[in-house]
């Protein structure tokens, strides 16, 4: 998922931290006017930037909608750790809904004190892939804290996660909820929890991403009605109203916006 993003030099990851984090890179400024360009796909980002010494570090909540940075924002080196949809959560001690459309620096989340000594140690670090390590280090510490958060329903909610990513045809909510032996309210509070957004609103970004990859695999001339079909649209209008709701714009003048 999210193939526009202006990145990917990509970093290996420790593996006891795979299950939780889907990717570390170091993002780039890339050809468009926009430094960084993040999709919605129901993740968490840990941001990095180190300038002159010092060091910032925030996380970015789950949305639904795109999100643009600006150059001046998005420093040369700048580091970005992904996690999983739903792997967050263990790390940042609050539910995901507290960090939804948010970013929240380290020092808020994990307090000034440990805040302030992750930023020393990653503006010491001389290197993209030591800063890596040097938060590898801190995380693996924060989960295997006693008080790490843990909510009840943690794992009904990766099943979940799981079920909407891999099905040929994506479940309604109460089918979902039925399947994991769940009320559709208490499984609403629970991806609120751990995932930061909704079954329904997260089933959208599926969606939403699935066709954004077939229009990438079909060309420059997509077919939309086809795609709409072939991702589980009800037809090509429900299609173009997600993507304006996503991106702001039609499907294809996002389409020819990225490929200038």
């Amino acid at each position: 998922m999210d193939p526009d993003l202006t990145s990917d030099n990509a970093l290996v990851l420790r593996s006891d931290l795979s299950r939780f984090i889907q990717r570390a890179r170091v993002l780039w400024r890339g050809p468009s006017t926009d430094a960084y360009l993040r999709l919605p796909d129901g993740t968490v980002e840990l941001v990095i930037r180190v300038t002159s010494g010092t060091c910032d570090v925030h996380a970015l909540g789950p949305r639904e909608h795109v999100q643009h940075k600006s150059a001046s924002e998005v420093p040369p080196d700048t580091l970005g750790l992904q996690f999983k949809p739903g792997g967050a959560y263990p790390f940042f001690g609050l539910p995901m809904s507290e960090l939804a459309h948010r970013s929240l620096s380290i020092d808020t989340l994990w307090g000034r004190s440990d805040g302030e000594r992750l930023r020393a140690s990653l503006a010491q670090a001389p290197t993209a892939q030591a800063r890596l390590r040097t938060l590898e280090a801190a995380l693996v510490d924060r989960l295997h804290r006693e008080d790490v958060y843990e909510p009840a329903a943690a794992y009904l909610v990766r099943r979940g996660i799981r079920l909407l990513s891999e099905a040929v045809e994506i479940p309604r909510v109460s089918e979902l909820a039925r399947t994991l032996g769940a009320s559709e309210r208490n499984l609403r509070r629970a991806f609120d929890d751990v995932l930061g957004m909704g079954p329904k609103a997260f089933a959208r970004l599926v969606r939403f991403q699935r066709a954004l990859q077939a229009s990438t695999a079909r060309g420059a001339r997509p077919d939309w009605g086809a795609i709409a079909t072939g991702v589980g649209y009800y037809d090509q209008a429900h299609l173009i109203a997600d993507f304006r709701a996503v991106t702001g714009t039609t499907p294809g003048a996002w389409v020819r916006t990225r490929a200038v």
